[in-house]
């Protein structure tokens, strides 16, 4: 298994968590092996747990929140030592896989997970071993995964040329999956097509279209278009955003050797960083605007298949458009 150096100091903080997941209205659809332990769980303990599911088999939501979250901020399950269901267990983790080869991260919709990865001022690196995917897609991009860390990493230069390039490496990477050329990654040549700055409005825009699970977020996407129409700002932490980078990079990039197509996954890692950034120009709190923009729209996969649609249809979010917004 392979993860980011970070991976290992993830916790659940519970209590002290501003932000509790058990409170964040998503449905948790329990499992069929949780469902059998939670009818043998005797008492009126068995029987809070069994009450708090719906005939849909997940948690209910009473006053926005899991009926079994207590008042300091802790699951029942966790103090009565009972084993959690499979979703409440893993979160904020995620695994992937690739035939044999096996990848696990952190999510940053968690506001210890977040803490963890954006408050790191060292460049990330991966650890671990797995079995290799033989799988030609799967090794060209891969390698050039590799490539686009070194260019994001580069702190020679500032974040958003480190942006541009990765992107304009990752669109010549493209090029070659598209005519079946797998033997090696492009011998790197960058291109600058941008020519004017735009803003992420026309994003932003597009995203309020979207399902939406808080209207907490309608509000905040509001006033980012608002500012980014009226003064657009172009600032940010390089650090924090090349972590950031990284961190979608590291989450996605790979799943392009499910549909020969890693463009659209670095497209995304792009304009969901520059969106965080307006976000952040807009309300500040740079950490909680990623956790909210990772909530609404990376754990909603028909948002995510929305904004893919987009980069391939659409013409508000091709590639030079991303590149003038990054630019």
């Amino acid at each position: 298994m392979v993860t980011p150096d970070y991976y290992e100091q993830f916790y659940c903080i519970g209590g002290e968590c501003r932000n509790n997941c058990c409170k964040g209205g998503w449905d948790i659809e329990v499992d069929d092996d949780a469902l059998a332990r939670f009818e043998r769980i005797s008492g009126e303990f068995g029987a809070r747990v069994r009450g708090a599911v719906n005939d849909d088999n997940c948690f209910r939501h009473i006053d926005g929140h899991c009926p079994l979250l207590s008042d300091d901020g802790w699951c029942e399950m966790v103090r009565h030592n009972e084993k959690l269901c499979v979703i409440c267990d893993e979160y904020p983790r995620f695994t992937e896989y690739w035939d044999d080869y096996c990848e696990r991260g952190i999510s940053i919709s968690c506001e210890a997970a977040a803490d963890i990865i954006l408050k790191n001022k060292e460049k990330v690196r991966l650890t671990g071993k797995s079995k290799p995917c033989a799988d030609p897609v799967f090794k060209i991009i891969y390698r050039a995964r590799n490539r686009v860390f070194e260019i994001l990493q580069d702190r020679s230069i500032d974040i958003f040329t480190r942006m541009s390039l990765a992107l304009d490496y990752t669109a010549q990477l493209q090029e070659r999956i598209n005519i079946d050329d797998y033997e090696c990654e492009p011998d790197f040549k960058p291109t600058d097509c941008r020519n004017r700055h735009i803003s992420a409005a026309e994003y932003i825009e597009f995203i309020k279209g979207l399902e939406v699970l808080n209207p907490h977020w309608t509000d905040m996407l509001n006033k980012a278009y608002e500012a980014e129409t009226t003064s657009p700002a172009h600032d940010a932490d390089e650090v924090v955003c090349e972590q950031l980078m990284v961190y979608f990079v590291f989450r996605y990039f790979l799943k392009g050797a499910f549909d020969c197509d890693p463009l659209s996954k670095m497209k995304f890692a792009a304009v969901s960083v520059m969106t965080v950034i307006a976000l952040e120009n807009a309300l500040g709190d740079f950490a909680e605007c990623a956790r909210m923009y990772s909530i609404e729209i990376e754990h909603d996969e028909d948002n995510i298949e929305a904004i893919y649609d987009e980069f391939l249809f659409g013409d508000a979010l091709e590639y030079g458009n991303i590149l003038n917004m990054i630019g």
